[in-house]
C-alpha cells in the first residue's frame, strides 16, 4: 500500500541552529500547533502550504563523519547564481562548483553541519515553459432566461469547464494526487460521468444504468470509479463523460420540471434533479480547478 513522506528526519548536532538555517532557504516555519523550543532536543520546520513533508532535526551526539547517501536537489524562485549567493551568506560552504560555460549544471553546497545540497537552475533558466493561465469564460446569456433555459444554461456551461479543464493535460498527471485524499482528475471525471448517468438516466428516467456502472463491484468498493480511473486513461473517462452528458440532456429535453421521477420510490423532480448536477459540478470543478493548478500550475477557466 503506498504510503507518503511525512517528514524527512537529519540527525544533526544543533537541531534549532540548523531549522533556523533551512526555513527561509525553503519557506518553511515552525509547526503553529508545536512551535520548536530550545529546551527541545529536536525541530521541526514545515511548508505552510501542505505540499512537502517537514524537515525534523534531531540531536545526535555523533558529528557527521562520512559523505551523505542522500541530499537534497533544490530549484530555486530565483536564479541559480543569485540563491547560491544568499546561501554562502547564510553560512553554506561551497563543496563543488559544477556550473558550465553555457550556463547549465549545478553548484553542491554544504548546510552548516555538513549536509549536502545541489542548487539547480530555476525553471525559468532551464526553458520551463510558464504555467497557463487560460483566462476567463463568458457565462450563458441566461441572466433574463425562463427558468429552464437558466438552469440547463448554466449546467452546460459547468459541463464545458470540465472538458476544458482537463484539455492538454498529460497523462500522467490525471493519475498523480498532491492531496491527502488521494483525489485525481481522472477520478473526479469519471465520478462526473456517473452522477449524470445515475441522476438523470437510471433514478430519474428509471432506465437500465449503463456501463461501466452496471457491472462495477460497488458491494466491494462504494468508490469504485474514483480507485479505477488512475489506472485507465483519461481519454476513456473523458469519452464516458461526454456520453454520460449526452444522455442526461436527453432525457432532460423529453420531461418538464415538474415531471416526478420515474423510478419507484424516486421522491424527487426533474428540477432537483438538474439543481443538484448543477451544484455537484460546480463544486467538482472547483477541484478540477485546484488540482490542475498544484499539479502543472495552469489556471483560470
Amino acid at each position: 500500500m503506498p504510503t507518503r513522506i511525512r517528514h524527512v528526519t537529519i540527525d544533526c548536532h544543533a537541531p534549532h541552529s540548523l531549522a533556523r538555517f533551512w526555513a527561509p532557504v525553503l519557506g518553511f516555519t515552525d509547526d503553529p500547533d508545536d512551535p520548536n523550543l530550545l529546551e527541545h532536543t529536536e525541530a521541526l520546520i514545515v511548508d505552510p502550504t501542505g505540499r512537502h513533508p517537514g524537515l525534523l532535526f534531531i540531536g545526535v551526539p555523533e558529528p557527521k563523519a562520512v559523505k551523505n547517501r542522500i541530499h537534497f536537489d533544490l530549484q530555486p524562485e530565483e536564479g541559480r547564481d543569485v540563491t547560491v549567493d544568499d546561501l554562502v551568506a547564510r553560512g553554506a560552504t561551497l563543496v563543488s562548483d559544477r556550473r558550465l560555460p553555457d550556463g547549465s549544471g549545478w553548484v553542491v553546497l554544504a548546510d552548516p553541519e555538513g549536509n549536502e545540497v545541489c542548487i539547480e537552475r530555476s525553471a525559468a533558466e532551464r526553458g520551463t515553459p510558464t504555467p497557463v493561465d487560460t483566462g476567463e469564460r463568458e457565462m450563458p446569456p441566461v441572466r433574463a432566461a425562463a427558468e429552464r433555459e437558466a438552469l440547463t444554461g448554466m449546467l452546460d456551461w459547468y459541463r464545458d469547464g470540465v472538458l476544458l479543464k482537463v484539455e492538454g493535460l498529460a497523462p500522467h498527471l490525471a493519475a498523480a494526487s498532491p492531496l491527502r485524499s488521494g483525489t485525481t482528475i481522472a477520478g473526479l471525471v469519471k465520478h462526473l460521468a456517473l452522477v449524470e448517468d445515475s441522476w438523470f438516466t437510471h433514478r430519474f428516467a428509471g432506465r437500465p444504468e449503463p456501463e461501466p456502472w452496471a457491472s462495477a463491484p460497488w458491494g466491494d468498493d462504494p468508490d469504485w470509479e474514483f480507485h479505477t480511473a488512475p489506472h485507465e486513461s483519461l481519454a476513456d473517462s473523458i469519452a464516458l463523460y461526454r456520453a454520460a452528458c449526452g444522455r442526461s440532456r436527453e432525457v432532460t429535453a423529453a420531461h418538464g420540471l415538474d415531471d416526478p421521477a420515474e423510478t419507484p420510490g424516486g421522491d424527487f423532480t426533474l428540477r432537483w434533479a438538474v439543481v443538484h448536477l448543477l451544484e455537484e459540478t460546480a463544486r467538482h470543478l472547483g477541484h478540477l480547478d485546484v488540482l490542475r493548478e498544484l499539479l502543472d500550475g495552469t489556471t483560470g477557466e
